[in-house]
């Protein structure tokens, strides 16, 4: 039994994690008359205080069990046998033996960071994984919102791009009745490629509209791909000047860097000239209509556009949205306004004919956007998913909806959770309320972390996976996760949350 006066917050600040019974029952039978789960709150990027965790990250990989189903990690509670050079691992009991230079020089007075007593939470920095390079966001603008709300948002985008670090890579995409993707790196005057809203596209076919020349999909004919070029005039040769407007040896994810994607320190001039001169959409609206509004295309733009570019480094898609989509993928709503947008009770009825289909189109960005997703067999555009699914993206998609009316949160929502977003929902950009969350997206470490200071507080692609002993199971987790379908003998039959796995 714990003290009388017990701090439960103190395991919670030593560790990271809190648990909901730090009493676990003796029995199956005590088990079942628990009134709340047994579970865990975790937190990945609290920092500890040093005399709980190393002072830096191990630079090495950690020692795991040679069992096939454990792979537990070398920890604190494991048994140490100092003459035989063995360990027993506390989850399945097996002995299993210390690498040669670990048995060289461990003793009961010379321990590894990982058998520290009071260490019980270790961080590993793998010499296998490379560095990961600066972080990329790109800003999706609404411009079917009034003049004074893009305002107020162009205004608020400044003050985050003079919080970014130098080498933080950015790009711009608006939309309205079209997708406009604008090129930062064209210098002299703006320029942008408009792209019609009524469909998605995925990486290679936007490859191919932005000009970005290369093996985008492989195959002839213009199938994922660029088209073979033109055969040359009889009785003469090909003009190369077009061939020339792009060096070919550049892929088109360098074409991307070169052109969309560029570090703050070399744009920001650019964009901010741009964010000055944001205009409302100029597409005539009949009287009778809503705006015609590509939220759905513009998100498989921004993503496809990140696909192109950084398929395996962490970047942010993040969408500022005034209002329903009303046109092309994901629309939730027709542009008469003589149609009403749904409510509960069509919702509850099944009343609503463009809810389903708006909710398969996020859920199969969600899809090509986690970490180790797989895709489904088949289909058009099957190829581009299954690419981008194998490169393991690392893309975030946040959503801040500022409207007095409803944007579509429900059929976006799986899409924000699968990729560990953010939602945030307020009446107008002006307001304090999404000031002061885009904000805290962009916060950073106090200066005197150590390591970590100054830097955000901000990391993609994280996985979780929990080993137990052969006494528990794992029911599933809740929060913004997705699951790796990773099963094995600790996975329960009862889900809760995500549940079916153990990662």
């Amino acid at each position: 039994m714990q003290g009388e006066h017990w701090d439960v917050t103190t395991s919670e600040e030593q560790s990271g994690a809190r648990l909901s019974f730090h009493c676990w029952p003796s029995s199956r039978l005590e088990a079942t008359r628990c009134v709340a789960p047994i579970g865990a709150l975790y937190t990945p990027l609290k920092k500890l205080p040093p005399t709980c965790s190393p002072p830096s990250a191990l630079q090495y990989d950690p020692i795991r069990c040679s069992t096939a189903t454990c792979h537990a990690v070398l920890n604190p509670y494991c048994q140490v046998d100092y003459r035989t050079k063995l360990w027993v691992c506390p989850f399945c009991l097996t002995r299993n033996h210390f690498p040669p230079h670990y048995a060289e020089n461990i003793s009961e007075t010379n321990l590894p960071a990982e058998l520290i007593p009071q260490f019980a939470t270790c961080e590993y920095e793998l010499p296998s994984v490379p560095p990961a390079g600066p972080p990329a966001f790109v800003f999706c603008i609404d411009t079917c919102a009034h003049v004074e709300e893009l305002s107020d948002l162009a205004d608020s985008i400044q003050q985050i791009l003079n919080l970014l670090p130098e080498d933080c890579l950015v790009g711009l995409v608006t939309f309205g009745t079209n997708v406009q993707v604008h090129e930062l790196g064209f210098e002299g005057l703006p320029k942008a490629y408009v792209i019609r809203g009524n469909k998605e596209y995925g990486p290679g076919k936007l490859g191919q509209l932005l000009g970005c020349n290369g093996p985008v999909g492989g195959g002839a004919g213009g199938k994922g791909g660029m088209a073979p070029p033109p055969p040359p005039p009889p009785g003469g040769q090909q003009q190369p000047q077009q061939q020339q407007q792009q060096p070919p040896h550049e892929s088109p994810g360098q074409q991307v860097l070169r052109r969309f994607l560029l570090p703050v320190s070399e744009c920001s001039m650019t964009l901010e000239s741009i964010l000055d001169d944001l205009r409302k959409d100029p597409w005539p609206v009949p009287s009778d209509k809503r705006v015609a509004r590509c939220t759905g295309c513009a998100l498989s733009v921004a993503t496809s556009l990140l696909d192109l570019a950084l398929p395996r480094r962490g970047a942010r898609v993040m969408m500022f949205v005034g209002g329903p989509c009303t046109s092309g993928p994901g629309a939730i709503v027709s542009r008469l306004k003589t149609e009403d947008i749904r409510s509960h009770a069509d919702l509850g009825r099944n009343a609503e004919p463009l809810h389903k289909p708006a909710c398969e189109f996020y859920a199969s960005l969600s899809k090509r956007h986690t970490v180790g997703a797989s895709t489904s067999k088949g289909g058009k555009g099957s190829t581009q998913a299954a690419a981008s699914a194998s490169a393991m993206s690392c893309h975030v998609v946040d959503v801040f909806a500022c409207s007095l009316d409803q944007v579509g949160i429900l059929e976006m929502g799986e899409l924000v959770e699968a990729t560990g977003g953010q939602m945030v929902l307020g009446d107008s950009f002006g307001q304090s309320v999404f000031k002061e969350s885009l904000r805290r997206v962009f916060r950073t470490f106090e200066p005197d972390v150590p390591q970590d200071g100054g830097k955000m507080q901000m990391a993609f692609g994280g996985t979780l996976e929990v080993l137990t002993s052969r006494e528990f199971k794992v029911s599933g987790a809740i929060g913004p996760v997705k699951s790796l379908g990773k099963k094995g003998p600790n996975v329960s039959d009862l889900e809760v949350g995500r549940g079916g796995t153990n990662a």
